[in-house]
């Protein structure tokens, strides 16, 4: 470029600069703005061939332009094009509709990728759901504008004016960059190429954003849209050496001039110090590619590319076996003549009859029927063949049209997964394209101070495309959730599965709105009546147990007690004799205890419903339950003194 302005400039406040276009003398600004239509023209012309066939293919989406086979000569003024197969129209609608439902059907557009960004994710969704009024709407025609050329953007911008955020999608032709570079980080210059109408202009000058640049309208239609640029670049505009990210709107009217300078960078994203400067512009420019250059570049390869060649082999066989077939249906011929009295021709239709002067001659000496022509049962095998090529090509074979008499269930689960990794691969191409695209509107907005109160950027990366990019067909989406209803049943029956983890991720599957609100707190496991069973049998035996150890202690304590009396010849010492009496008598209480309570809890047990006796063991007792044995254990005295004594 010429030498270009120098301005004095805080690049640590690029907020206070306004429209720099204001400080630009008009030569200065015309001379820039020619200096850049130069440098865009220079890009223009490198993507010209790819973009030529980029249009060819939308025509031909379009039924525009579509190349008429040569022996149609004969056509009438009335006759209608040839017939076509239109594998390029049918894949891009069959395409459109998987990847449209799959990424607008979510609940919520965006998904947090980390911890701690759920309320970022939701602010973006709020975003693209409500408060653009673009995004959802331009997504179809972008999705299907990728599909068809191979390339499709969107464009986003922050009027700094209004406070708010808003995108439109840009075809190929809308968008210019050089065809050397190898991705859209690393471009010296992306353009956007529009029109404004009069009143459009008129208003952007009125609220300053555009500079009075005195535009010039056309004196036949005052309401001609005019073109501009906008150009997203880096210029040296303070003198330091090192080139600022800005953008820069060019009215290409006969005079060319810019009227709007803005810096693509805010105070957060400069870094300016002793030691460096160095500038995270903010992008505005999404592309989506639909099949990468198979050479690297950037341009990508879609499916009019992909089927040209089949399609118009394809078209034209076609074209040729309709017209084999009209011509055997209707035959004709020549008739000579055109003396006196014989017409120019003659049709021969049901309950009709022509007459023809013939001057005594045969009529067969004057007419010469047309040669007959059939179809070929090979040309329509090659017909069939060239379709089926196509839609392998495109993914979306249909079996039961194309399936040999002889083709096995497992041949056609082998087509079907390849036609279902063919549309996957461009799914998951065009997920992680939205998902860029989303990571840079956070930083855009972070950048901005657009951001809600609380939500942390984190450069963007917490956030991601709710969307699956394993799911790329409804059919999938199926067999997953088949799956995971395998496991929750399986979980059901003791396999240690993460139930939550798997109603959550069945419900995610199932796009069901809210599923936090479906999944309550899991229920404490059950016991079955047998296992209740088997429990109460073992608690009974180690109360059991505990009776029968003391039972064997209170007649140790007797024996003791006895044995005492007999050594000392019915003497014994009253004290001792009481302590004695005392432990036996706290020993038999304690025995009494656990007996009536082993009796309650079997009580109990057998009056819940379902729960039967345990075999082998007597009802429990009516009066004290189990052990209560009426005058003690053994004849020892009880708590009351009563009983028998020891035998």
């Amino acid at each position: 470029m010429r030498e270009i302005p120098k301005l004095k400039l805080d690049l640590n406040k690029p907020e206070e600069f306004g429209n720099l276009a204001n400080r630009l003398a008009d030569d200065e600004r015309r001379t820039v703005a020619n200096d850049i239509i130069e440098l865009v023209a220079v890009d223009e012309s490198s993507m010209s061939d790819w973009l030529g066939k980029a249009e060819g293919f939308m025509r031909k989406v379009k039924d525009e332009g579509r190349q008429e086979p040569q022996n149609r000569e004969q056509e009438g003024a009335g006759e209608g094009p040839p017939p076509a197969t239109e594998m390029t129209l049918s894949s891009v609608i069959q395409f459109s509709a998987r990847a449209t439902a799959a990424i607008l059907g979510e609940p919520d557009l965006a998904k947090a990728s980390e911890p701690g960004g759920e309320q970022l994710a939701a602010w973006v969704s709020s975003q693209l759901r409500t408060e653009d009024p673009n995004w959802t709407l331009d997504t179809d025609p972008l999705v299907i504008h990728m599909a068809v050329t191979g390339l499709g953007w969107r464009k986003r911008n922050y009027d700094d004016m209004d406070k708010a955020f808003e995108s439109h999608f840009l075809t190929c032709k809308d968008v210019i960059v050089n065809s050397n570079i190898r991705s859209i980080e690393r471009a010296p210059r992306v353009t956007h190429q529009f029109e404004r109408y009069p009143y459009e202009i008129k208003r952007s000058i009125e609220r300053k954003k555009w500079i009075d640049y005195h535009p010039r309208f056309d004196g036949a239609d005052n309401q001609a849209p005019k073109k501009f640029y906008e150009v997203d670049l880096w210029l040296d505009l303070d003198d330091d050496g090192i080139e600022e990210p800005w953008t820069v709107v060019i009215s290409r009217d006969d005079i060319a001039e810019i009227v709007r300078i803005r810096p693509r960078w805010s105070r957060k994203t400069v870094v300016d110090t002793d030691d460096a400067l160095f500038f995270n512009a903010v992008r505005r420019f999404y592309p989506y590619r639909f099949l990468p250059d198979p050479e690297g570049g950037f341009f990508p390869i879609g499916f009019g590319e992909l089927l040209n060649r089949v399609e118009n082999s394809a078209d034209q066989l076609l074209a040729s076996i309709t017209d084999t077939a009209k011509s055997e249906s209707e035959n004709g011929g020549v008739l000579a003549g055109g003396g006196f009295g014989l017409p120019d021709k003659i049709e021969l239709k049901g309950n009709r009859v022509t007459t023809v002067n013939t001057d005594g001659a045969p009529l067969a000496n004057r007419f010469s029927a047309f040669p007959s022509k059939s179809v070929s049962s090979g040309s329509v095998a090659v017909f069939e063949k060239l379709t089926a090529l196509g839609d392998r090509l495109a993914g979306t074979l249909n079996v039961l049209d194309n399936a040999p008499a002889s083709m096995s269930a497992t041949m056609a689960r082998g087509v079907i997964d390849n036609g279902h990794q063919i549309q996957g691969a461009v799914h998951r191409r065009l997920v992680a394209s939205m998902t860029q695209e989303f990571r840079m509107f956070v930083q855009m907005a972070d950048a901005y101070d657009a951001l809600p109160q609380g939500a942390v950027a984190a450069g963007g990366k917490g956030v991601a495309v709710t969307a699956d990019p394993q799911l790329a067909t409804e059919m999938q989406r199926a067999a997953l959730a088949g799956v995971y209803m395998e496991m929750i049943g399986q979980a059901a029956e003791g396999v240690p599965w993460n139930m939550k983890a798997l109603q959550t991720r069945l419900a995610a599957t199932l796009r069901l709105p809210n599923p936090e609100e479906l999944l309550g707190s899991p229920s404490p496991p059950q016991a079955t009546p047998w296992e209740k069973m088997q429990g109460a049998v073992a608690l009974m035996k180690q109360q059991t147990e505990k009776i029968k150890v003391g039972g064997a202690v209170a007649v140790q304590l007797t024996q003791a007690l006895k044995n005492i009396v007999d050594a000392n010849g019915g003497m014994i010492d009253a004290r001792m004799a009481l302590l004695n009496i005392a432990q036996i008598e706290n020993t038999v209480e304690n025995l009494m205890k656990d007996a009536g309570n082993a009796g309650s809890f079997a009580d109990g047990m057998a009056q819940q419903p379902g729960n039967a006796s345990p075999p082998g063991l007597p009802p429990p007792a009516q009066d004290g339950g189990v052990g209560a044995i009426p005058g003690g254990v053994n004849g020892v005295p009880d708590a009351t003194g009563d009983g028998g004594g020891v035998p």
